[in-house]
């Protein structure tokens, strides 16, 4: 009896550990109230900047979120998610005291309702917020490599709503599968590459390949510099050539002007 007590209480302790969601650090980006933004509650998550780009593209005049290089964020270290309440009552908006933790293969965020618009007029009832959340978790696990879902939700169940992880995946990492650029590989430059990556990766990559250009072609003259005669020597000809021409020209007249006296003597 002793020993069955202790597992059937190892096996609660071990069942309350499992089930206590590790928590995960998350910011209020922006909120406010947009009609454009449908009418039941959803969440939309953004793992790499081209996600967040197309999707602020999609919307057209109606988009109003900022550029990612305006985030408090980086895509590096965290992802994007967004959560539209949809028709709401009015009257309040998004709080942005947010509390997120992830257990299992889920990651649950939430935050309380504040009373007024957040800025926009009193008739205003489509609110939603745009917040990040650290791909580290507090233990300094990366959840998102194990994560299926995010789901957000303001106070009630009700307005809870999930988005799928299943098609995203995280950042390539320096032990990435693709080799690195050789001496011979063109180095093209990509928006999204460039922010996928580290910034560090992409200088490496690209500074020997500019360096030996460089190198290259300071020591080597072209072709047809090295075939063209030096100007210098042209120009030393052709000054020879006048002296030679004054001189004869001087001594031309010299040469009239004593025979033109002596004829007058005689």
């Amino acid at each position: 009896m002793a020993i069955a007590s202790l597992i059937a209480i190892l096996v609660t302790v071990l069942g309350g550990s499992a089930a206590a969601a590790t928590a995960v650090t998350a910011r209020a980006q922006l909120r406010g109230h947009l009609p454009e933004l449908g009418e039941r509650p959803t969440t939309r998550v953004f793992v790499t900047q081209a996600e967040y780009d197309t999707y602020r593209n999609s919307l057209g005049d109606a988009n109003v979120f900022p550029a990612a290089s305006a985030l408090f964020m980086s895509f590096d270290k965290d992802v994007l998610a967004l959560y539209t309440r949809g028709n709401d009552i009015g009257g309040r908006c998004i709080g942005t005291q947010i509390v997120a933790g992830f257990s299992g293969d889920t990651l649950t965020a939430s935050a309380p309702w504040q009373t007024g618009t957040c800025g926009a007029p009193s008739t205003a009832h489509y609110p939603f917020i745009l917040l990040s959340l650290s791909r580290t978790a507090a233990d300094g696990t990366a959840w998102l490599s194990t994560g299926k879902s995010i789901c957000f939700s303001v106070e009630s169940q009700d307005t809870n709503a999930c988005a799928s992880l299943s098609g995203a995946s995280p950042l390539p990492s320096a032990s990435a599968t693709t080799p690195p650029p050789t001496a011979t590989t063109s180095v093209a430059p990509s928006p999204t590459a460039t922010r996928s990556l580290t910034p560090s990766q992409t200088v490496a990559a690209a500074s020997p390949t500019l360096t030996a250009t460089t190198a290259v072609a300071s020591a080597s003259r072209s072709p047809a510099a090295a075939a063209s005669p030096p100007a210098t020597a042209a120009d030393n000809g052709t000054n020879f050539l006048l002296y030679a021409m004054l001189i004869a020209i001087a001594f031309l007249v010299l040469l009239s002007l004593f025979l033109s006296r002596g004829g007058r003597r005689r």
